[in-house]
């Protein structure tokens, strides 16, 4: 009986539901659903201690250029660190905080960045442990 044991322990532990990548590619444009990574446009630094991607979608101009980006992800960190992140990372001196706004819940920052680069961040509080945060990403030039 006990020879079965690790047998039966790795079939157990292949049925636990984990989440899969989807990603579809319409020319240049770029979708995901439960992205391992975030689009490489956006600055990690303003991204919580341990995120969990939901969603992300990048248009490129060409293959390296993303002139958009959109990313969805889930936090468990508390809304106070996330903005003091946030805040502390806008006084660093790339990115230019522009507004900030708080409304309905949700905290609304608009960041410039250089070479007419321009960076929303909005945190969502659904009244749980969890927070949602949504990043978009726009550059405004052609090169």
């Amino acid at each position: 009986m006990l020879r079965f044991l690790p047998f039966l322990l790795l079939i157990l532990s292949a049925c636990a539901p984990t989440t899969q990548t989807e990603i579809y590619r319409f020319d240049q444009i770029i979708v995901s659903r439960n992205p391992t990574s975030a689009p490489p446009a956006f600055p990690q630094s303003f991204f919580p201690e341990k995120p969990k991607f939901l969603q992300s979608s990048e248009f490129k101009t060409s293959h390296i250029h993303t002139k958009e980006a959109f990313l969805l992800m889930e936090s468990e960190e508390s809304i106070e660190n996330i903005r003091k992140r946030i805040e502390a990372r806008a006084a660093q001196g790339d990115w230019k905080l522009i507004d900030q706004t708080e409304k309905n819940g949700e905290v609304t920052y608009l960041l410039e960045g250089f070479i007419k680069k321009s960076l929303s961040i909005i945190i969502s509080d659904n009244g749980s442990s969890t927070s949602y945060i949504r990043f978009y990403f726009k550059k405004h030039s052609s090169y």
